[in-house]
């Protein structure tokens, strides 16, 4: 899925919590310390934009992608936060929540979610969100779910 899309459906997740702006943080994490910084790269780097080339993309970027997609460290992070402060932080399930987004709209032939890393190569065999049937139907999700939160917070202050 997109980079804001993710932003927002975190967002829509966790609109009802006290600080949802963490929520957002915490769900565009996982393509933050990975696409965000090879996009950087790229940009110092490279004069080509867009889709990237798969042979192009540096070892570095696949081991950075294979630590924020997954489903172990994401939980492993948790256990370690709430050993260390005794609290559970809800706003950090938008990490897993990210990621369980990304495993079936990303296609075993362009970015696979690496969510079992670094225990197993397995990657489910998605759909690519870049199809136009698919950014169609999560974008207008999407605007849905915030229009229906915007009506509803605007009748409660009524």
């Amino acid at each position: 899925m997109d980079y804001f899309a993710h932003g927002l459906w975190s967002y829509i997740f966790f609109n009802k919590t006290k600080k949802p702006w963490l929520a957002v943080i915490f769900g565009l994490l996982p393509d933050t310390f990975s696409w965000f910084i090879y996009m950087i790269y790229r940009f110092f780097n490279g004069p080509e934009f867009g889709k990237p080339n798969l042979q192009m993309i540096p070892e570095w970027m696949n081991f950075l992608y294979g630590i924020t997609h997954s489903l172990i460290i994401a939980l492993l992070f948790f256990v370690i936060v709430y050993f260390i402060t005794k609290k559970v932080y809800y706003f950090l399930l938008a990490w897993p929540i990210h990621i369980l987004i990304d495993i079936p709209t990303h296609s075993r032939e362009f970015l696979p979610t690496p969510f079992l890393w670094p225990l197993s190569n397995w990657y489910f065999p998605g759909i690519s969100w870049g199809t136009k049937w698919f950014m169609i139907t999560n974008w207008s999700l999407i605007i849905i779910s915030l229009c229906a939160i915007i009506y509803y917070k605007r009748k409660k202050q009524f």
